[in-house]
């Protein structure tokens, strides 16, 4: 092993939106910052649709000229419910959103994105270290101290700090460890892949995020550079397993038969990667912050990505982190009531997601709870949805947790089915017969 090395400031463990924000604002502010990644960059990530309320963030790392030069700009997005789309267009929201001066985002290719995000920090004097994995955490008296990490060479090195910043995403080193991470119910999965092909629909032509939600689950499609498509789906793993067939069977049956899929691209469309499968989305930990380190980004928690929540939530939380760093000395070792504000509005972030999230899964299972969100469509309360799922998650969360209350309330009144006719049963909603299961399976049973 080699010599210990210390007095770091803060060690960053992933070089992910996270990690890479908050390394970049403490590193301009001339703290001294080691980022441990265990890949190397540039490297296949999911997670390529942003909101406008990150953009503020762009800014302040001196990244924004960047990303706009490189990505397709998102004006909104948009779901379809059966024959009904519903709008959310980023320059219709309320007179209260952050992102009024900026109504817009981007789809990013995430491999370059987090390149961008890596090669800032990195230029604003972080140490950051791809191909080194973090295997221990050093404690000391109780407290994170630093961390023992191995490097491509197979070399085990250590490292001190006043503290440990965990970016590690659904990884969440620091909280697995202490027995702080939790699956959330019901596990839900994705399934994903990119295509070549050109897009046959204005809308993703000119942008925009489009989602198509089947019974309780939804599939996506949206353009990347160089006539090229992120296609994917989410769904239940009980109903993933009913279907007997393999993630790339399933992918692939999607793109044929989902209306989406299948008419949103042009026939000569060719998956050009592999079919990814991420388990278990619905995470979370239960302390976001102890002795010595902290959790930001999906290390702290996950909620699902229809609302496309994950990076927005990892760079706002690494910021809010970073500036609690930079309140103190930098020979500071904070304790973990420093973080108390932090973890207060992480938690409301993540309340008010996550109803939101239920009450769409919500609609995806009853045609009654859908029929009244496509009813509030245009006017003022359209507008402050708008601002939610453009990031302002803690804006209209009182609206957001009414809506959550109402849907169930629909739900509990007429139940899954609430009408029997074959337009609106599972299948129909799901619009694919992939996920029904399969006759030599139901006569097995």
């Amino acid at each position: 092993m080699d010599e210990t090395q210390s007095d770091q400031d803060v060690v960053i463990i992933g070089a992910g939106p996270a990690g890479s924000t908050a390394a970049t604002i403490l590193a301009q502010a001339g703290r001294k910052v080691v980022v441990l990644e265990k890949d190397h960059f540039p490297r296949f990530h999911i997670g390529e649709s942003l909101l406008p309320a990150t953009v503020s963030i762009f800014e302040r790392l001196g990244v924004h000229e960047q990303i706009r030069a490189a990505f397709i700009r998102k004006p909104g997005g948009k779901w379809l419910y059966g024959s009904v789309e519903v709008l959310g267009d980023f320059d219709k929201s309320d007179r209260r959103s952050t992102f009024k001066g900026h109504p817009y985002s981007y789809l990013v290719e995430r491999s370059l994105f987090d390149q961008i995000l890596s090669d800032r920090a990195s230029a604003c004097g972080a140490d950051v270290r791809f191909g080194c994995e973090v295997i221990e955490v050093v404690m000391e008296n109780g407290r994170v101290c630093g961390v023992k990490y191995r490097d491509d060479d197979g070399q085990i090195s250590q490292l001190t700090a006043n503290l440990v910043l965990d970016a590690s995403g659904l990884r969440a080193l620091i909280p697995a460890k202490f027995g702080l991470r939790e699956i959330t119910q019901p596990q839900r999965m994705g399934i994903y892949a990119q295509y070549s092909a050109r897009p046959t629909r204005d809308d993703v032509q000119t942008g925009w995020f489009v989602g198509q939600m089947f019974y309780d689950g939804w599939t996506w499609l949206l353009r990347l550079p160089d006539d090229r498509f992120s296609v994917g789906m989410v769904l239940a793993v009980d109903r993933f397993r009913q279907t007997g067939l393999s993630p790339t069977q399933l992918l692939e049956r999607m793109v044929d038969e989902n209306e989406l899929l299948n008419h949103g691209m042009t026939a000569d469309r060719q998956r050009t990667s592999d079919v990814c499968v991420t388990g278990n989305m619905g995470s979370t930990s239960k302390e976001l912050a102890g002795p010595g380190w902290v959790a930001v980004g999906d290390a702290a928690y996950f909620i699902d990505p229809c609302y496309s929540s994950g990076v927005h939530l990892a760079m706002k939380s690494a910021e809010m982190v970073a500036d609690i760093v930079l309140e103190q000395p930098s020979a500071t070792k904070l304790c973990p009531e420093s973080f108390d504000a932090y973890q207060q509005e992480m938690r409301r972030h993540e309340e008010s997601v996550q109803h939101m999230v239920d009450a769409f899964y919500i609609a995806s299972r009853n045609t009654s709870v859908q029929k009244m969100v496509t009813s509030l469509q245009g006017g003022y309360l359209n507008r402050r949805f708008v601002t939610f799922a453009g990031g302002d998650f803690l804006k209209n969360a009182r609206m957001i947790r009414r809506v959550h209350q109402l849907s169930n309330l629909v739900a509990r009144w007429f139940g899954n089915n609430d009408d029997k006719s074959p337009q609106n049963s599972p299948e129909y909603l799901i619009e694919v017969p992939t996920l029904k299961v399969p006759e030599q399976r139901k006569k097995a049973a």
